[in-house]
């Protein structure tokens, strides 16, 4: 491959509309490339993107500011969306392998140079609507017109939830919380109002504009979810474009057990946040817990149940920084009409980036295939109707950066 044509591939991004509001995107990209292209790969350092290419100082300190890193999983994601959509035509792509900052120049007939869990990038408008609407406890409908490329490992890892003409239901734990305000809160609510205890104040003040001084005040809400949930939501949505199916949005708190009879379901939630997958999991082998020495979530087996968590949370050194989580996924037979096929899949973890990249994981191809291979050299002739998958998950700044396999579990089919 010539330099030209890398040249003219790099142009092509730099030009795209998916990076026509991505500033500081194109600058590490250009960066990153032209040092490529000039055979100066060893001058590719975490410090000189900060330095040269996003405007940081010349004191600036990797170890304490993650920008540089968070750059570069937006640009790989932001690469997969351009290469996907508008360049699904361009001969030549630019990839950015993980664990590295040097760009990979490849054909598009050519496999990856690595195994990755494909990245569904944040679609942030149809994440901002989703927010809108679940906050205010409406439920939204979407058809999505199918696209190209959806692998038929994924549509047989999904089940009749990838079958289309279909309805299927996104149901997602809010939880209970807290809502701090600096002022009255409506007093057209029967929810009972407190104030906040001096602990508050420093916290608030660091994340939340402060008009005026005043008492802070706290009430109950039930109208919050997560970022992870946004994102699972997000990788979600991306999978049921490929199938051409058609999907409601609505927070668990208004789709009680009963509604989700004779309906493929999505369920974002644990038992500590949502009676429905408290419910559902009861009889599963895998359940996410709080567990009572680290006050900290764990996924327990129930077939041990006096051992140590299944799997729990690893984190650096300093204790801050956590580096490796878990999913939970969960696929159950919902409870259907004679000669009817219906399915449940819970999404659960022990952190926002578990959520999320549990959910990216089973849209990938590759390891819903490797999954496949597992279960039948375990004697089962492909995916069975009830399992559990735990996906281990690295993690930078509560987003994913890589999730890989880590058990999965033949489930007997709920009587």
């Amino acid at each position: 491959m010539t330099s030209g044509e890398k040249q003219h591939a790099l142009c092509q991004v730099l030009d795209s509309q998916s990076f026509a509001r991505s500033g500081q995107l194109k600058k590490f990209l250009r960066y990153v490339c032209e040092l490529e292209i000039s055979g100066r790969t060893g001058e590719i350092k975490e410090y000189s993107i900060g330095t040269e290419a996003l405007g940081r100082p010349a004191d600036y300190s990797p170890a304490q500011d993650s920008s540089v890193r968070r750059r570069a999983f937006e640009l790989r994601a932001k690469l997969e969306e351009v290469y996907q959509g508008e360049l699904a035509a361009s001969p030549i792509l630019i990839e950015l392998p993980k664990g590295s900052y040097v760009p990979v120049f490849r054909p598009r007939q050519e496999p990856r140079r690595q195994q990755e869990t494909p990245r569904s990038p944040l679609d942030w408008r149809f994440l901002a609507v989703f927010a809108a609407g679940l906050l205010g406890g409406i439920g939204l409908t979407w058809f999505i017109p199918p696209s190209a490329g959806a692998a038929s490992v994924v549509r047989e890892a999904w089940g009749p939830i990838a079958a289309a003409p279909n309805n299927v239901l996104v149901s997602v734990a809010g939880g209970f919380h807290l809502a701090v305000r600096s002022g009255e809160f409506s007093t057209q609510s029967e929810l009972p109002t407190f104030p906040a205890p001096p602990e508050i104040e420093p916290l608030f003040e660091k994340t939340v504009p402060r008009p005026e001084p005043g008492a802070l005040l706290m009430r109950p809400t039930f109208n919050t979810t997560t970022i992870g949930a946004l994102g699972a939501v997000n990788a979600a949505a991306a999978s049921l474009q490929t199938f051409g199916v058609q999907l409601q949005i609505l927070p668990e708190r208004v789709t009680p057990l009963a509604s989700l009879r004779n309906r493929n379901v999505i369920l974002i939630g644990d038992p500590l946040t949502s009676f429905a997958a408290g419910r559902l999991l009861s009889g599963a082998r895998l359940t996410v817990a709080l567990d009572p020495q680290t006050k900290r979530l764990v996924i327990r087996d129930r077939q041990q149940p006096g051992a140590l968590p299944a799997f729990a949370r690893r984190t650096a050194a300093a204790g801050r920084e956590t580096i490796e989580v878990f999913g939970l996924l969960t696929v159950l037979p919902s409870d259907a009409s004679p000669g009817q096929s219906r399915r449940t899949l819970i999404v659960s973890g022990l952190s926002n980036a578990a959520l999320q990249g549990a959910m990216e994981f089973f849209t990938s191809a590759s390891q819903m295939a490797e999954l496949k291979t597992r279960f039948q050299q375990q004697g089962h002739s492909g995916f069975p109707d009830a399992y559990q998958l735990v996906v281990r998950c690295s993690t930078q700044d509560s987003l994913p950066l890589s999730c890989h396999y880590a058990a999965h579990y033949a489930l007997a089919p709920r009587p």
